[in-house]
């Protein structure tokens, strides 16, 4: 038997290194670890009672677990080695020693005698406090047995040693093997032919460890007794693994050899580190967790209390009521739900503590223990108080908008039109609904919909029914945007910052300073200039070109689009995390061929902007049918332009007119060959958008003319703002 007082601690309370759990679950590592270490091993509290044995403790005591826990450890020993233990165990807890192994003799169920090698190790944390009693015994009772063999005779010796379960051989004083077992060949990988009379046994040492070996050995053999007789060391096979190794030597009767034998406890070394650093985690992150962790027994007594629970309380409670101790009761409390967690159930609540008048949101989970009973309950706490009152501000505010909303909504029953908006169709309908709702929010919005559809309009309503209303509504045509001009359109400049600066310049996002910024195009922003407006968003603000301080703009966005913003994100042309920014409140706008019921709608309300009514031309029947018959690709936007050039020009023409609808235009006057050329020539342009759904990328590349290009006939013709 040694002692040794060597610092291996294991960071964690009783209560946490038993235990399977963790903030809102269980640790299925440790759970594993500790059941399925192959040596027996048991946990114990101070006065040696157990708290928890694991299976290969279970198997070697014949006991089951409700047979164990809480019984004290001495009560399994024989009388000779009941007395040494207790002694030792309350050294350690007294910190006068750390660690301490024996060869000792306890007693199984059936009345069984036997010899195990038991090893127990003791715990503090930072404070000095008592941490944890880790047991890990041995079974050694086959190497006992083998050596009293030994000792009656030489061949029944030989016996024993070649059928022991323990890796044995039989060293000369060189160190020279002369004897191994099949066990001691599986653990180093050699045959005994190449073992024994060609081998040392200081060959089969790890590095770390030989020279210490060495020591021992030729210690043992000049000072009897003044060397160890069984220590662990590590062990290298002949394919270069290391493996850990407990030892036990001994000196045969004729003097000069000693027998030496092995168990692996490689397995046991990982269990023992894998439960060091799951406690250790696990700890770490309990005490970490920014709320209030307890566990409490069926009773409602405390078992264990986080930092953040004690500091709250300024004691340690453990042993008390937990009602008593967090709210002051002296009764459970009424909300508590034990009876469904000790059902085996989660559940989850919000109360508010009558000790200090704060709001709490509480997880209760069950502890199960290794026979699947709820042995005790786990409970997590957040104070939740700003939050419910946060709650409440915006419930008020809800019912306020609520209000709001209904007055708009009653306002608008039996309208056609939302501000400038036109439609009576159940998608427009729909729309006006989305309207309302983003304007009674702050949330950034985006509008998706073909060019021509009228997402301007849209995001001018929401922003002129919000809040915002008294603020600036900036428009930003993000496709128009040179990539080189982004940052500086955007964020503005300072005198000096480039060549040209000569001026302090403000960007779109001061000018926006509290009302809205209307992104239009939004998919035509590259990724770095997402990564800059996401800061933004995020209230990181932003800095000028050229300055050097900060600026914090209040604005609120709405963007628009035509593309297909998820697809982009999986194509990686855009961002995820400036999509979810971005990407709040989503509204569809329908193209004009899914709401033609409201055509008639818009002829009104475009005709009217023509002052002399009697002038104008007739809306025939035969072009009603054929308004009616086409598809519209150019949306409420070509509808207006065609409508604009029946009214002026008296030519009624359509893209793309249905099959059988020829309207006769009226004859057309000569035209000059430029003014005809310009014509033709815008014509084409506006032709060329509307067959691209306005999507000037596409529009540009089917004429054969580059973007800027087309930007400047679009400008030339009126277009661009069509």
């Amino acid at each position: 038997m040694t002692e040794s007082s060597h610092n291996d601690r294991l960071p964690g309370r009783p209560e946490a290194v038993s235990g399977d759990r963790k903030p809102g679950g269980r640790s299925d590592g440790f759970h594993t670890v500790f059941n399925h270490a192959g040596a027996g091993m048991v946990l114990l509290d101070r006065s040696g009672r157990m708290l928890q044995v694991n299976a290969g403790m279970r198997r070697r005591l014949l006991y089951g677990q409700d047979e164990l826990l809480g019984k004290p450890v001495f009560h399994l020993l024989c009388e000779a080695d009941a007395g040494p233990v207790e002694r030792r165990i309350s050294r350690l807890v007294n910190r006068e020693i750390g660690h301490f192994r024996r060869q000792l003799r306890y007693v199984r169920k059936d009345g069984a005698l036997l010899w195990g090698d038991l090893s127990v190790t003791a715990t503090f944390d930072a404070a000095g406090a008592l941490d944890a009693l880790i047991g890990i015994l041995i079974d050694i009772n086959e190497q006992k047995e083998a050596e009293a063999a030994l000792r009656q005779s030489e061949a029944y010796y030989r016996r024993m040693f070649d059928n022991s379960g323990a890796a044995s051989i039989i060293i000369e004083p060189d160190m020279t093997i002369v004897m191994a077992n099949e066990e001691f060949e599986k653990l180093t990988g050699y045959s005994r032919s190449d073992i024994e009379g060609r081998m040392k046994w200081s060959s089969f040492i790890a590095s770390g460890d030989r020279e210490r070996m060495v020591h021992y050995h030729y210690l043992r053999r000049q000072f009897s007794g003044q060397a160890p007789s069984e220590y662990e060391c590590q062990v290298v096979n002949r394919w270069g693994e290391q493996r850990h190794i407990f030892m036990k030597v001994g000196m045969l009767p004729d003097g000069r050899r000693s027998i030496a034998s092995f168990m692996d406890i490689t397995r046991l070394k990982q269990t023992e580190q894998a439960l060091q650093e799951n406690t250790a985690k696990l700890r770490t992150i309990i005490e970490a967790a920014q709320g209030y962790i307890y566990t409490c027994s069926r009773q409602l007594e405390l078992e264990f209390m986080n930092k953040a629970f004690m500091d709250r309380i300024g004691r340690d409670a453990v042993g008390e009521h937990c009602y008593r101790v967090l709210c002051g009761l002296d009764a459970p409390c009424p909300w508590c739900r034990r009876r469904e967690v000790f059902a085996g159930k989660t559940a989850r609540m919000e109360f508010e503590n009558p000790a200090d008048g704060r709001w709490y949101d509480a997880v209760m989970s069950p502890i199960v223990d290794d026979n699947g009973s709820v042995s005790s309950i786990e409970l997590f706490a957040i104070d939740i108080t700003e939050r419910k009152q946060a709650e409440s501000a915006l419930a008020e505010r809800a019912a306020h908008l609520r209000e709001e909303n209904v007055r708009l909504k009653s306002s608008m029953r039996d309208r056609f039109r939302f501000g400038d908006i036109i439609g009576k169709s159940k998608p427009m309908q729909t729309v006006y609904d989305l309207i309302l709702n983003a304007a009674a929010t702050d949330a950034n919005t985006v509008i998706y919909g073909e060019s021509g559809t009228g997402k301007e309009l849209v995001a001018r309503a929401i922003h002129e029914n919000s809040r915002r209303r008294g603020g600036p509504f900036v428009v930003v045509n993000c496709g128009a945007i040179p990539e080189a001009l982004l940052e500086s359109e955007f964020f503005g400049y300072k005198k000096g910052a480039f060549t040209g600066a000569e001026r302090d310049k403000h960007g779109y996002l001061a000018l926006a300073d509290g009302g809205t910024l209307f992104l239009d195009e939004l998919g035509e922003i590259g990724l770095n200039m997402q990564v800059k407006l996401l800061r933004v968003i995020e209230g990181r603000g932003y800095t000028p070109v050229g300055g050097q301080i900060a600026v914090y703009p209040d604005i609120r966005i709405i963007a628009a689009t035509h593309r297909n913003l998820r697809e982009q994100v999986r194509a990686g042309a855009m961002r995820e995390d400036f999509f979810y920014r971005i990407h709040v409140i989503p509204v569809r706008i329908p193209p004009l061929r899914e709401r033609k019921e409201d055509l008639l709608l818009l002829l009104d309300h475009f005709r009217q902007h023509y002052p002399d009514q009697a002038s104008l031309p007739p809306i025939t029947g035969q072009i009603l049918e054929a308004l009616h018959d086409y598809e519209w690709p150019g949306n409420v936007r070509e509808l207006e332009n065609t409508l604009h050039r029946y009214f002026t020009l008296q030519q009624f023409d359509l893209l793309q007119a249905p099959a059988g609808t020829k309207p006769s235009p009226p004859e057309e006057p000569p035209w000059p060959l430029q003014q005809a050329l310009e014509r033709y020539e815008k014509d084409l342009v506006e032709a060329a958008l509307a067959c691209c759904r306005w999507h000037r990328g596409r529009a540009a590349a089917q004429l054969g003319i580059n973007r800027r290009t087309l930007f400047k006939k679009m400008k030339k013709y009126g277009l661009d703002n069509a």
